[in-house]
C-alpha cells in the first residue's frame, strides 16, 4: 500500500511540474482560475493570442473556459503551489530512487504505447472494413445505374424498331394496293391483246382487209392505256426519332437553254437550317471542269454557319422519275460538295426538263442527334458572342481602367484617404477614385469604403462598376450602380468590403490593392449626346474670347488664332472616331 500512494505521489508531483502545452518543466507559471492547472507564461498568452486570431474565442487549453491572460494567477516563488525544480542527487539512496523510478515509467510507458497501438489497430481495421463496405455499394450502384441506363435504351430502341417495322408494313402495304390496282389494269389490256390476236388468227387476209381499221383502233386503244400505267408512290423514306429530320428546299432553274450556253452558274436562294446554318446550291448548267458540255454539274455549299460533317442529298424531280444523289461530307465554308458527273445532259433534256426548266430539291442534317446538340452547342456559343458585341455596342463604355492604390497598411491604421491618379474617359470627363482602406465616416474600422469623383465635366446619368481584383477570379468583389453624378460630389459605397475580409483574405498584395473602373453611359444614343453637349460646352467657352478678340482688331482673325481652331476641329474628330471605336485598356495589375 505504501508502494502504491508512494507511485501516485511521484505520478501527480511530475505532471504537476509539467506544462500541458510544452510538457516541460513550468518556467514562469500561470494558474487557470477554473480548473487550477499550471502553464508557462509564453506558452499561454500565445495559446490565447493564436486562439483570438482563428476563433475570436480565447479559452484555457485544458478546461476551454473562455477567459484571458490576465485571467491566469501568477503562482509567486516559494508558494506551495510553486512547481518544484528536480534535484540532482548522487547518493545511492537517490540512485536507487531514481532507479525504481526509471524503471516504474518505462513499464507504464510501454504499456501505454502498447494501448495506444492496440486502439490504433482497432480504428485501421474498422476503417478498412468500412472502405472495402463503401466500396462494394459503389460498384454496386455503378453497375445498377449502367444496367438502368441500358435498360432503358433498349426500351427506346425496341419502340423505336417497332416504329420502322409500322412504317416499313404501311409502305409494302401501299405497294401491294398498287399492285392490285395495276394488275387489274394490265389483266383488262391483256384481254383485249388477246381479242385482237384471235381475230388476226381467226380470219383470212381478205377478211383482215375489211377489218383493218377496227384491229388497229383496238391496238391504239391498248397503247393509249398502257401509258397511263405508272406506280405513283413516293420515295421510300423512313422517320425516326434517334436520326434528325433533314432541312428541305427547292430551287427551280429557268431559262434552262439560254443559261446553257453562256454556263452562268446558278444559285438558289440563302436558306436557313434547323441549327441556323445558311445553305445555297450551285448548278453548273453546262457541267465543271471536266463535264463541261457533257453533264450537268451540282453542288452545295455552306455559305454561313457551323462547319462540320453534314449528310445531304440532291433530287432533279422528273414528270416519270426522279433522279437522286445523297452523300455525307465535312462542309467548310463557302465550299461546294456534290458531282461533276450528276446527270448528264442527253438524259437531262429528255426526261427532267419541262418548259425550259428544271426542278431541284435539296436537303441537309447532322449525322445524328449527339452531332445536332454539338452543333447546336456551337451555334448557341456564336450567338453568345454576337449578343455580347451588340451590348457593348448598345451599352459603350466610355472609360475602363485598372488602377494600383499603394500605401494600403498605413491608410487601414490611419484611415487616411487614397486617391488614385485621374482618369479621362472618351468624350471628355475627368475622373478620380476616393479609397478609404479603413472606412469613411460611421463606417471606420469596420469596412472599406470607395468613392467615384467627377473632377471636371458635365452631370450626368452613368452606370457605375468598381471591382477588387483578386488572384482567384471567384474572389472579386465587384458592385455596381447607375446615378447622375454631380462634378465635385463624389458617390459611391461606405461599406463597400469588410475590413477583416479585405485584410485576410489576400486583396492586398505588395500593400497594394488593384481596382477596376467601368464607367459607361445608359446607351450608345446617350453617350453620343454627351459628347455633343461636352463639344457645345468647349467651343462655347472658347467662342467669347474669339468674339472679343475680333472686337477689338475689327479685322479677320489673325494667323496666331487659327491654332487654337484647328486644335478644337481635330479634338472634335478624334472624339467622334474613338466614340465606339475605344479598345479596352490593357490591366496595370
Amino acid at each position: 500500500m505504501a508502494s502504491s500512494s508512494e507511485d501516485q505521489r511521484v505520478q501527480w508531483a511530475s505532471e504537476a511540474s509539467q506544462c500541458l502545452i510544452c510538457m516541460r518543466h513550468i518556467d514562469d507559471p500561470r494558474l487557470c482560475p477554473q480548473c487550477s492547472k499550471l502553464f508557462c507564461y509564453s506558452c499561454i498568452r500565445d495559446w490565447l493570442q493564436k486562439a483570438e486570431l482563428e476563433s475570436g474565442n480565447p479559452a484555457c487549453p485544458n478546461c476551454r473556459c473562455p477567459c484571458g491572460i490576465d485571467n491566469f494567477v501568477k503562482i509567486l516563488e516559494g508558494s506551495p503551489l510553486y512547481p518544484s525544480k528536480p534535484i540532482d542527487n548522487d547518493t545511492s539512496k537517490s540512485d536507487q530512487f531514481d532507479a525504481s523510478s526509471t524503471m516504474l515509467d518505462s513499464g507504464k510507458i510501454q504499456q501505454h504505447l502498447e494501448k495506444i497501438l492496440l486502439e490504433t489497430q482497432g480504428l485501421f481495421n474498422e476503417t478498412d472494413r468500412r472502405v472495402s463496405e463503401e466500396l462494394e455499394k459503389q460498384r454496386a450502384l455503378v453497375k445498377q445505374t449502367k444496367d438502368n441506363l441500358i435498360k432503358t435504351i433498349n426500351v427506346m430502341v425496341q419502340q423505336e424498331l417497332k416504329d420502322i417495322h409500322q412504317q416499313f408494313h404501311a409502305k409494302t402495304g401501299e405497294i401491294n394496293a398498287w399492285a392490285d390496282i395495276l394488275t387489274k389494269k394490265l389483266d383488262k389490256h391483256q384481254f383485249a391483246l388477246l381479242s385482237v390476236k384471235a381475230t388476226v388468227g381467226q380470219n383470212s387476209p381478205q377478211e383482215l382487209v375489211t377489218k383493218q381499221s377496227e384491229i388497229e383502233r383496238s391496238c391504239t386503244q391498248v397503247i393509249e392505256g398502257l401509258k397511263t400505267i405508272c406506280l405513283n408512290v413516293k420515295p421510300p423514306c423512313f422517320k425516326s426519332n434517334l436520326i434528325p429530320e433533314p432541312s428541305t428546299w427547292k430551287f427551280i432553274v429557268n431559262k434552262y437553254s439560254s443559261v446553257r450556253r453562256t454556263n452562268e452558274v446558278q444559285y438558289s436562294e440563302l436558306v436557313t437550317d434547323d441549327i441556323g446554318s445558311v445553305w445555297r446550291l450551285e448548278v453548273h448548267p453546262s457541267g465543271f471542269e471536266d463535264a463541261k458540255n457533257t453533264s450537268l454539274s451540282i453542288f452545295l455549299q455552306l455559305y454561313n454557319g457551323i462547319v462540320g460533317n453534314y449528310h445531304y442529298s440532291i433530287e432533279l424531280l422528273g414528270s416519270s422519275r426522279n433522279h437522286r444523289y445523297e452523300d455525307e461530307a465535312f462542309f467548310e465554308l463557302r465550299r461546294g460538295w456534290g458531282q461533276n458527273h450528276f446527270i448528264d445532259l442527253k438524259s437531262l433534256q429528255e426526261s427532267f426538263l419541262e418548259n425550259d426548266a428544271l426542278e431541284l430539291t435539296f436537303s441537309v442534317r447532322a449525322l445524328n442527334l449527339i452531332d445536332k446538340y454539338e452543333k447546336m452547342k456551337k451555334r448557341a456559343d456564336l450567338l453568345t458572342t454576337e449578343v455580347d458585341q451588340l451590348n457593348k455596342l448598345a451599352h459603350p463604355d466610355c472609360l475602363t481602367e485598372v488602377i494600383t492604390v499603394r500605401n494600403v497598411v498605413d491608410a487601414i491604421k490611419s484611415s487616411n484617404c487614397l486617391y488614385s491618379d485621374i482618369l479621362n474617359d472618351d468624350i471628355g470627363g475627368r475622373w478620380r477614385i476616393q479609397i478609404y482602406p479603413g472606412g469613411n465616416a460611421e463606417c471606420k474600422g469596420q469596412f472599406l469604403s470607395i468613392f467615384i469623383e467627377l473632377c471636371s465635366g458635365i452631370a450626368n446619368k452613368y452606370d457605375f462598376t468598381v471591382a477588387i481584383l483578386h488572384q482567384n477570379d471567384k474572389k472579386v468583389v465587384k458592385k455596381s450602380l447607375e446615378y447622375c453624378i454631380q462634378p465635385s460630389l463624389p458617390f459611391g459605397w461606405k461599406s463597400f468590403l469588410g475590413r477583416e475580409e479585405l485584410i485576410n483574405n489576400g486583396y492586398i498584395q505588395k500593400d497594394s490593392l488593384s481596382i477596376r473602373l467601368t464607367i459607361k453611359p445608359p446607351n450608345a444614343t446617350q453617350k453620343l449626346i454627351y459628347f455633343r453637349q461636352y463639344h457645345d460646352q468647349t467651343f462655347g467657352n472658347m467662342y467669347p474670347q474669339r468674339k472679343e478678340s475680333v472686337a477689338s482688331n475689327d479685322c479677320k482673325p489673325t494667323t496666331s488664332q487659327e491654332p487654337l481652331e484647328s486644335r478644337l476641329r481635330k479634338t472634335s474628330i478624334s472624339f467622334v472616331k474613338n466614340l465606339f471605336t475605344k479598345s479596352p485598356s490593357t490591366d496595370q495589375q
